[in-house]
């Protein structure tokens, strides 16, 4: 009888214990089956997520969204239709025109009360591995370097003249990162002048140009934008 009440005990302790931690809904296991892997974000996708936004910048700025390429007044719709200087580079940063072949890009157009007149563009360019790295050391170091002294530019039958133009001290955001300022002069047009600075955060080159305006000589119109995009690709 002991041994009859033994085992009756151990039974009912294995039952309690398989009613506490045992499951029996548990799906029968397919032959081949695998888990779907996580959906791969494009690069139009990834670089929405990454672009400034209004709410970024705070109270008194809007973003909107701009295309570089579009509009019949354009200089240039890419920066393969810029001739005539080494220096194009810098004219391609200038209209918002990613260098190289990135694997995508995208614009936005950012103005605040704070400087009434002046347009800040934002460019955002995804590239391959390595390629990010190629356009700013290859293509953008060396031409700032190089144009210190003003250059010309020509594209879809329209010049302009860069002058004066001048490197500027390049901020502690990204990887890398370089800046500029001059005047631009389109052929019959009225001067503009711009400041532009460029970083890299891996493979990702934000450009951020200011245009016109009473207060572009100021680097304070600049440098909110630049702040706020540089923590976004952190």
């Amino acid at each position: 009888m002991k041994r009859t009440a033994a085992a009756v005990s151990l039974l009912t302790a294995s039952a309690l214990t398989c009613l506490a931690g045992c499951s029996g809904t548990d799906a029968p296991s397919t032959p081949g089956a695998r888990t779907s892997p996580a959906r791969q974000q494009t690069p139009a996708e990834r670089l929405t997520t990454l672009m400034v936004t209004a709410a970024d910048l705070g109270t008194g700025s809007s973003v909107r969204k701009f295309d570089p390429a579009e509009g019949k007044s354009v200089f240039a719709r890419s920066a393969r239709e810029i001739t005539g200087s080494a220096c194009t580079p810098l004219a391609a940063m200038t209209h918002q025109l990613p260098l190289g072949t990135p694997q995508g890009s995208l614009s936005r157009l950012v103005e605040t009360r704070k400087a009434p007149g002046t347009r800040v563009y934002v460019t955002l360019a995804l590239y391959g591995k390595g390629m990010a790295v190629a356009a700013m050391d290859t293509l953008l170091t060396d031409a700032v370097r190089g144009c210190s002294l003003g250059f010309t530019v020509k594209a879809r039958g329209t010049a302009e003249q860069y002058y004066p133009f001048e490197p500027e001290e390049t901020p502690e955001a990204g990887d890398e990162a370089l800046a500029y300022r001059g005047v631009v002069t389109p052929e019959g047009g009225t001067p503009r002048p711009i400041r532009t600075t460029v970083v890299r955060h891996g493979d990702v080159i934000a450009v951020c140009t200011a245009v016109g305006g009473a207060r572009i000589a100021s680097p304070g119109v600049l440098t909110p934008v630049i702040e706020a995009q540089d923590a976004k690709l952190r």
